[in-house]
């Protein structure tokens, strides 16, 4: 995240909000660039936000959705969301209201994987993902696939948002498991899928589990590529 620090380090940003903040991972990006800002981070999940006070103790933590932002208008000078797009029930809705809650001039941050042009080990990170969100869409639980890049960029566009310039991060590079992370992978894959043992999809999501064990160790494990967007809010 490196070509977020040198734009933003002659911009005056006093307040921050981190929609979808889950259990605070994109803070340690936000407290680097904006080490003297006052940040608030907001999830739907208890569970998240309790983890994120824990490690986060100068930060403000309020249960609240993307898409129902309980502040006044142009109440931040900076709005980000990471890693979450692709969990909201409306992507329209949040966006807008993250346009509604930050200031005339305002900045919004995007961190979303995304999920094509990806080499052979990104691919599996993908599988193993897709496996999980169809599982959670059983269960009820809003959490899409991975959007393409494009996608991406299409949605923030028409949600009226300018983007000032926007490129790709790659989290970590191609790592080759060894066989005690396969099994402990493939272990929480069979897990996971235990919880829907009577669902039509079982028996297909059965067979994905050996293919990732198939592909992993041929290929290896890679995070998906993300896309950062800056965009600024007139």
């Amino acid at each position: 995240m490196k070509q977020l620090k040198p734009f933003f380090i002659h911009k005056e940003i006093g307040c921050v909000l981190d929609v979808g903040t889950g259990s605070g991972n994109f803070l340690l990006v936000l407290k680097d660039i904006f080490p003297a800002a006052k940040i608030i981070g907001v999830d739907p999940n208890n569970e998240s936000l309790v983890s994120a006070a824990q490690k986060f103790h100068d930060v403000r933590f309020k249960r609240m959705s993307a898409e129902q932002l309980d502040f006044p208008n142009h109440s931040f000078d900076v709005v980000s969301i990471s890693m979450a797009l692709h969990h909201l029930t409306d992507v329209d809705l949040a966006l807008n209201e993250m346009k509604r809650v930050v200031k005339p001039g305002g900045w919004i941050i995007i961190n979303e994987l995304f999920s094509d042009n990806l080499n052979e080990a990104q691919q599996v990170h993908r599988m193993v993902h897709h496996f999980g969100s169809r599982i959670d869409r059983i269960q009820g639980i809003n959490h899409n696939q991975a959007f393409k890049k494009h996608e991406i960029l299409q949605l923030v566009n028409e949600a009226g948002i300018k983007i000032q310039f926007h490129f790709e991060h790659k989290k970590e590079e191609n790592k080759k498991l060894t066989s005690v992370e396969v099994n402990e992978k493939v272990a929480k894959m069979k897990k996971r899928l235990d919880t829907v043992k009577t669902h039509p999809d079982y028996e297909t999501l059965k067979l994905q589990i050996n293919e990732f064990r198939e592909k992993v160790v041929v290929f290896g494990f890679q995070s998906a590529t993300r896309v950062v967007i800056v965009g600024q809010v007139s």
